[in-house]
């Protein structure tokens, strides 16, 4: 009994790996530069940034773990996540800074004032 390849997808799922990279290099840059121009503050704005890198890695991690392939399909759920996961982190970040501005900031309110405005986000 001799297997023989008929159809090798390595090439199309490297190259769906390499412009996976290359648009979350992408949206890296265009999410700290958009959120610090509209948000005035840096470290939101890389908070927001660092948060692309490491849900990937979860993904790829949780893939890992649960014998799951890095196929088309999971690559391309991969990119919808990374859209709604930046969309959820400037909503949470712009709500918390909306707060911070009302509420002067306290030591002993600094922590009450981020999780009031984390609860009205969900």
């Amino acid at each position: 009994v001799e297997i023989v390849t008929t159809y090798d997808r390595s090439t199309l799922i490297n190259a769906a790996v390499d412009n996976l990279w290359k648009k979350l290099a992408e949206e890296f840059i265009v999410v700290a530069i958009v959120c610090a121009l509209f948000l005035f503050h840096i470290r939101s704005s890389l908070v927001i940034a660092l948060s692309l890198p490491v849900g990937i890695l979860a993904a790829f991690i949780v893939m890992h773990s649960q014998g799951i392939n890095a196929n088309i399909m999971s690559l391309g759920g991969i990119a919808i996540a990374i859209g709604a996961m930046v969309d959820g982190a400037i909503v949470m970040i712009e709500n918390v800074h909306k707060h911070i501005e009302r509420t002067p900031l306290t030591d002993k309110n600094r922590w009450q004032v981020i999780g009031k405005a984390a609860e009205e986000v969900g």
